[in-house]
């Protein structure tokens, strides 16, 4: 927005110098004896001449030089321009006549010629690319992106290619998991408040932090981070947010238990990768968003929290552009058959700044613990499991492994007849197609 206040200052200022100086080399004078003689002959003046109000056309000059350059310079929209226009043009038109039922002189030419001056200018500036620059993120990004960003968007050297391109962004989606049963217990107005007041909070949080919001339904928000603009740190830029969206979404459960006795079960997927975006739709109806195989992979890790009781899930892809900057620890290896790769997913635990040594020491213990399980070792599994559990915090994945090496110890065959359909031939992997 920057460039448009300096723009409609320059404009207004260059139309304020211009008028002036015509106005004060008198050469609206003529005109302003035409209409005092008018005035006159219809009996609202005394003689031909009046007392003119100098001080009341100056600073009508001014305003009109500086508004109307400012109006339609930031207006985006054309018949917009064209009222502000009109209603500026209207009022100094109005004046005239108003001031000479009380007897005084109110010359309007020289405001009308600076409304005309800026007008023209501002409607030039408007048919350049950063003119037009506005109008377009209105149409395409819409209400999707927060104002800051928006005015980093306008400020930009190069306007935002929406026509199409391939960039690498982290998909960051936040799903909702017991609307069922909250639909039994509650009725649809207070359903609908609660629901409205996780999205409103989720998707407002997360635009405020650089994100492009793609979706925002009753079941999920989901928004892209380094959507807008090619390169920078998107991925962990999600995660950050993701660890404040975390403290927001539980104090936020907490007022809906305070109001209607029910929280929200909800879970969070990060997944980074290569995606086409660009502007898709026919002229009527159109919207920007992208095409890549990381939207659905980050909405199965966000109802991947369900099965392991965790709240924040990163795919191994982010996990490799984040590992440096944040905390996680590896839960579960899936396999791909049609890519023939084998992945890993990790929960997304702290900041590095916020990690203490002894929840790292935990952290360790955990992943000795996971490798134990694998092994099919679990009496050390167990062991070192129950070793890694913060005293009086609730760890859902924690609590999921140690239930999976209980079992496995009271029954070694157990786990692999209880889910032969969902594993490889090594025994520790899943299907990546039923998460």
């Amino acid at each position: 927005m920057r460039r448009y206040v300096l723009t409609s200052l320059a404009i207004g200022v260059s139309v304020l110098f211009v008028v002036l100086m015509l106005y004060f080399l008198r050469a609206f004078e003529p005109a302003a004896i035409w209409l005092s003689q008018l005035y006159a002959g219809r009996g609202l003046f005394e003689s031909d001449t009046a007392n003119r109000v100098v001080w009341l056309e100056i600073l009508v000059i001014a305003f009109a030089s500086m508004g109307v350059a400012w109006s339609v310079v930031d207006v985006s929209q054309l018949p917009q321009k064209v009222f502000v226009i009109l209603s500026v043009t209207l009022v100094v038109l109005g004046l005239s006549p108003t001031m000479a039922l009380y007897g005084q002189l109110f010359e309007p030419f020289s405001s009308l010629s600076a409304i005309l001056l800026a007008a023209t200018a501002g409607m030039i500036f408007a048919g350049t690319e950063k003119g037009m620059r506005k109008r377009v993120l209105e149409n395409v990004l819409g209400m999707r992106v927060s104002q800051r960003t928006f005015d980093e968007l306008m400020d930009a050297p190069e306007p935002p290619d929406f026509s199409g391109a391939v960039r690498e962004v982290t998909v960051l989606t936040c799903r909702v998991f017991n609307h069922a049963e909250l639909r039994e217990k509650l009725e649809p107005a207070e359903l609908l408040r609660m629901t409205n007041l996780f999205l409103r909070n989720a998707s407002n949080f997360l635009m405020a932090r650089g994100a492009y919001l793609d979706e925002s339904g009753p079941e999920l928000v989901r928004v892209f981070f380094g959507m807008l603009k090619p390169g920078g740190n998107h991925a962990e830029e999600a995660c950050r947010a993701a660890l404040e969206l975390r403290s927001r979404l539980n104090n936020l459960n907490q007022e809906c238990e305070t109001r209607w006795f029910h929280k929200l079960q909800w879970g969070v997927g990060i997944s980074s990768g290569p995606m086409t975006v660009g502007v898709y739709g026919s002229m009527q109806h159109f919207f920007f968003s992208g095409i890549g195989s990381e939207i659905d992979y980050s909405r199965r890790l966000a109802h991947g929290n369900v099965r392991y009781g965790s709240d924040l899930l990163v795919s191994a892809k982010t996990y490799n552009l984040v590992h440096e900057d944040v905390e996680l620890r590896a839960l579960e290896m899936f396999y791909d058959p049609e890519d023939g790769v084998m992945t890993e997913i990790y929960q997304l635990l702290s900041t590095k700044e916020n990690f203490r040594d002894e929840d790292r020491a935990r952290r360790d213990l955990f992943w000795k613990g996971l490798i134990f399980f694998r092994e099919a070792k679990y009496e050390e599994a167990l062991d070192c499991l129950s070793r890694s559990q913060t005293p009086g915090v609730e760890d859902g994945p924690t609590r999921f492994f140690i239930s999976k090496a209980q079992e496995g110890l009271a029954d070694p065959g157990s786990i692999r007849a209880e889910g032969h359909h969902e594993l490889t031939e090594d025994g520790h992997a899943r299907l990546i197609g039923l998460m």
